[in-house]
């Protein structure tokens, strides 16, 4: 199953590793780090205006921005999950 993460992104659902807050990147130096390696890498797979981003989601396959807050993409994929555990019960 996919999520979709806003725009024309969805990546696979067994790919997410995590969903962050895009205000724990601000200010902190480590995410700051990290979102700017990822950036150079060529590992920052979607970009947002800055005034619309609201979560930063990790995938095996790179990193994305996203405008949709991370309480409901979190929400997408738990609702997802749990479609799929009781289909198969």
């Amino acid at each position: 199953m996919y999520v979709h993460l806003g725009g024309e992104v969805v990546v696979p659902i067994q790919e997410i590793v995590g969903i962050f807050d895009a205000r724990m990147i601000v200010g902190n130096g480590d995410n700051e780090r990290f979102l700017e390696i990822a950036r150079a890498g060529g590992r920052l797979r979607s970009d947002v205006p800055s005034s619309d981003l609201k979560s930063i989601v990790v995938t095996a396959g790179g990193v994305y921005a996203s405008p949709i807050s991370s309480m409901t993409l979190v929400r997408r994929v738990t609702n997802v999950q749990w479609g799929l555990s009781s289909a198969q019960g």
